[in-house]
């Protein structure tokens, strides 16, 4: 199987297209125009939503970006389908700006929780294609324990499953779906680490 493209160029441009997701989040966040005459802390008021969804979407977007490049550190070769799982991956994460600007706008409607567990879900279900493609095909490091990644697959699953659960239970009650999508972060807030396998 020949290499086709550096795993550091997969990471670098995956790194650029994070960047940007990130940068266009934060430009949704402004104060309202015309309100010269009250106070900055009462204007910011009706920006606290959208400024609770940022800051969710920001940490789930931080622990996503360390856990591609841990993953990417354990590739030794790539493949075609492999930068096409990562471009998915991507597309999916593109998305997250007009998730978080819809549940920002519109915290208490359940429509924008399934939007907002929607995107989410398929970003973790992407991540799940990605971590497995790379396990069925030999694509990491020979070291690498199979058990660890295979105990980690469970895990992805688990968290997908939040979030579709998420997503439709806005509709019993958004509290319940923004419990939830707490639930997935601190899951993943220290990554895993890379087990090796061990000679005998």
């Amino acid at each position: 199987m020949s290499k086709l493209v550096p795993t550091n160029r997969i990471e670098a441009f995956s790194d650029g297209v994070i960047a940007i997701i990130i940068t266009i989040m934060v430009f949704d966040l402004k104060l309202p125009e015309g309100n010269e005459h009250i106070s900055m802390w009462m204007a910011l008021r009706p920006l606290l939503p959208k400024l609770l969804s940022y800051t969710l979407s920001f940490l789930v977007l931080a622990i996503m970006w360390v856990n591609h490049h841990q993953i990417f550190h354990q590739v030794h070769q790539t493949d075609r389908p492999l930068l096409w799982h990562n471009i998915h991956l991507l597309f999916w994460m593109s998305l997250i700006p007009f998730a978080t600007n819809t549940i920002g706008n519109r915290p208490l409607q359940p429509e924008s929780t399934l939007l907002y567990g929607i995107v989410f879900f398929m970003c973790a279900y992407a991540f799940t294609l990605l971590r497995s493609y790379l396990l069925k095909t030999g694509l990491l490091h020979q070291t690498i324990s199979k058990a660890a990644q295979q105990k980690i697959i469970r895990k992805n699953r688990l968290a997908f499953s939040i979030y579709l659960s998420a997503a439709i239970l806005g509709y019993v009650s958004v509290y319940i779906s923004f419990l939830l999508f707490l639930v997935v972060p601190a899951m993943y807030f220290m990554p895993e680490a890379i087990v090796h396998e061990t000679g005998d």
